[in-house]
């Protein structure tokens, strides 16, 4: 198998491994640049990509011919991540309304299972503008400042909503929780949208 990482050539004999996942495991860890990390690959000349996780675990590497990476730089990798949440907060605010919708019509299963989503990819979206800020060397609180003028109490703000939420929602309260996603949780959201667009900006 021939390997080249942003078009060099990397002469490494990968015979002694198993699967695509120890290879890239290897080649991350002897010949990715410092302060880069993997962002594109293709073998035999086509593009890559997981379509669930580990999937490269699963793959042999009689399969492949000819392995061609490309790194970029954390800071870049992290501005591409916050661009894909930019537009994962956008399906987030539709999904918002569409729980709240639910609640208020009593599909009360349905409206408990786009609930779900909701918090998870909350808590995805926070977590992601956190670890942007680590990553870009920027201060939760200016990065906060960006989109409302507020500081870290948007994160308390959210924080207190939602352990407020589960409590409506452990009492089956469905109208009261309809309005809060409406009304408080889906502003909060728009806002931490900003914040993450402004994040992504170069």
């Amino acid at each position: 198998m021939q390997v080249t990482i942003n078009e060099e050539y990397i002469p490494v004999d990968f015979s002694h491994l198993r699967s695509l996942e120890e290879v890239l495991v290897e080649l991350n860890y002897r010949f990715v640049p410092p302060g880069q990390q993997l962002f594109q690959m293709r073998f035999n000349g086509e593009f890559f990509s997981e379509r669930y996780p580990r999937e490269s675990r699963y793959m042999e590497l009689k399969e492949i011919s000819q392995l061609d990476l490309k790194t970029i730089p954390h800071q870049d990798m992290a501005r591409v991540i916050l661009g894909e949440a930019v537009q994962q907060a956008g399906v987030l605010c539709q999904a918002v309304e569409e729980s709240a919708r639910l609640f208020r019509v009593s599909t009360e299963d349905e409206a408990n299972h786009y609930f779900a989503q909701v918090l998870e990819a909350l808590r995805w979206l926070l977590l992601t503008g956190d670890n942007a800020c680590q990553v870009l060397q920027v201060d939760l609180s200016q990065a906060l400042s960006f989109g409302s003028g507020r500081s870290t109490t948007l994160l308390q703000s959210l924080q207190n909503l939602l352990d407020e939420m589960l409590e409506i929602s452990e009492d089956q309260d469905y109208v009261l929780l309809a309005d809060l996603m409406e009304y408080e949780l889906l502003p909060m959201v728009r806002e931490w949208q900003e914040i993450l667009r402004n994040l992504a900006q170069p």
